[in-house]
């Protein structure tokens, strides 16, 4: 497990349910918000390419019925050509020539930013061309000759049918914009769909995934309730075998050994004092090492004065001596630790031997006390039967509930897994927080 010693996780949500829930709404709200911009950005532009479709259409409409209108002027010039006017007559034309070649002019300048800016600029040379020939042909004094006509007949066919390509072209123009605007739409919509659909996915996905994440919140607290209905049980059940033995061991014993002391002081013969004195000093010795035990049953004496290293080791000694088990003890952790630092990696070494002691049927064990990197480990160890089959850290034995509480009360974890041996290793990492005001070797 890693992170900081001494974080506290007791009561809070487990992270790792908090990352799941916040990264699945948020791709979800950032898919939505990238749909939302994906159109907001593809209607822009097609509002945008449509508004410039449509004032260019506009424009080149507005050129194109002039330059028409300039058709019909440039119709009536050839017309005239055809059929020599009047003197007086000659003048006005010249005027309408003149008024036309500017019209041109100004119709080639306004069409420069349009695709059919290359058109325009020949037709203005074109028109310039037949304007030289009908001026040439009305200043004329005699009628023109025909080769001279039909050089105004075919410049004006060459204006004429720039003016019919310039309308060509535009209407081509306008085809390909509509088209530019429909692919735009088609793209859109087909942008828009993947995202929603894409939304929808990884909602239904993160629905399913908060669907799971409170089955197994709700699944884990209906477990940790019932581990502790387990554990206020035994709690219980302790206490009341603990009063059961603290009376017989103060009725039978301690009792009994007074009992006798008192006897003995009151007995009226004085005939063999120092075997009385003896007798008398051995059932004291009795009732001094019976308080000895029952205290050390309550809590060990030296855990309070010597620290955790002292108290295991000397857990160990009198396990080995009472279970004729071989036992190796190994300590790395000196200096004190905090008092329920200690009282607890006390408490499930002394759970995890009588374990061993009562189910394992092994015949050697091995302890470890272990600090590094701000962390102090207690490892238990047996070469016995090992775990059944399928079991592992989920174990719901009271004395495999009670070792995980204290260990994770501390700030810590409580691991069970299988010894190289063969048995059963039992490991709690708890932070090495020190006593109060000692400091740690």
């Amino acid at each position: 497990m890693s992170g900081a010693p001494g974080d506290d996780r007791k009561g809070a949500v487990p992270s790792y349910l908090v990352r799941g829930l916040v990264a699945g709404f948020t791709v979800v709200f950032l898919l939505l918000a990238a749909a939302g911009w994906a159109a907001l950005r593809d209607s822009r532009e097609i509002r945008r390419g449509t508004g410039l479709m449509v004032a260019e259409q506009m424009r080149i409409s507005r050129l194109l019925y002039e330059v028409q209108m300039e058709e019909d002027a440039i119709a009536e010039l050839v017309h005239r050509v055809a059929h020599p006017p009047e003197p007086d007559d000659r003048v006005g034309l010249i005027g309408q020539l003149a008024e036309a070649e500017v019209t041109v002019a100004r119709l080639t300048e306004e069409s420069e930013t349009t695709p059919q800016a290359g058109l325009w600029k020949e037709l203005k040379a074109r028109t310039a061309e037949f304007f030289g020939l009908v001026r040439a042909a009305l200043l004329r004094e005699s009628v023109p000759g025909e080769d001279e006509i039909q050089g105004v007949f075919r410049s004006h066919d060459r204006v004429v049918a720039l003016i019919h390509g310039i309308i060509t072209e535009s209407s081509k123009h306008l085809e390909e914009s509509e088209r530019e605007i429909e692919r735009q739409s088609v793209r859109l919509a087909d942008d828009s769909a993947l995202l929603l659909i894409s939304c929808l996915v990884l909602s239904a996905v993160c629905a399913a995934a908060t669907v799971g994440f409170v089955r197994h919140g709700l699944r884990r607290m209906a477990q940790q309730s019932e581990e502790l209905n387990r554990v206020s049980w035994h709690m219980l059940q302790t206490q009341e075998e603990v009063a059961r033995r603290f009376s017989h061991e103060l009725h039978d014993e301690l009792g009994q050994s007074l009992a006798a002391v008192r006897a003995g002081l009151t007995r009226r013969s004085t005939d063999d004092l120092e075997s009385l004195r003896a007798d008398c000093l051995h059932l004291v010795d009795e009732s001094i090492e019976n308080v000895r035990e029952l205290s050390q049953l309550l809590r060990p004496v030296i855990l309070d004065d010597f620290g955790l290293d002292a108290g295991l080791r000397w857990l160990t000694e009198k396990y080995a001596q009472r279970a004729h088990i071989e036992l190796r003890y190994e300590s790395s952790g000196t200096g004190r630790y905090a008092d329920e630092t200690e009282t607890h990696l006390y408490r499930i070494a002394q759970e995890a031997l009588t374990n061993i002691a009562r189910h394992s049927g092994a015949t050697a064990v091995q302890v470890r006390l272990e600090e590094k990197a701000g962390w102090i480990e207690l490892t238990v160890e047996d070469n016995g039967r090992g775990l059944p089959e399928g079991a592992g850290s989920s174990s719901a034995s009271i004395g495999m509930i009670g070792m995980r509480a204290r260990a994770e009360q501390s700030g810590g974890e409580f691991v069970i897994g299988r010894a190289a041996a063969g048995g059963v290793r039992l490991r709690a990492r708890v932070p090495a927080r020190r006593h109060p005001g000692v400091e740690g070797g």
